[in-house]
């Protein structure tokens, strides 16, 4: 099996709890449903993202990036 990456799924408010059953059904590891935002957080391969995206509710797929601000009191953050 491929490797997963972390991805974040978007869809509409009304539609995560759907959306998230959906995901799952196609092989997409949910770690967290963000319901204000209509975001679902996870971990999938790229063969499970081609069907992601095809899942009806699905707006867009992306891949997810660590951001890192740096300790607070350091002089340089970006």
């Amino acid at each position: 099996m491929a490797e997963g990456k972390k991805w974040i799924v978007t869809t509409s408010p009304e539609k995560v709890s759907d959306v998230k059953k959906r995901l799952a059904e196609a092989g997409f590891s949910v770690d967290q449903v963000l319901h204000e935002i209509g975001s679902i957080t996870g971990t999938a391969s790229d063969d499970v993202i081609k069907k992601v995206r095809s899942v009806d509710g699905v707006a867009d797929v992306s891949p997810d990036h660590p951001i890192d601000i740096g300790p607070p009191d350091s002089p340089v953050t970006w």
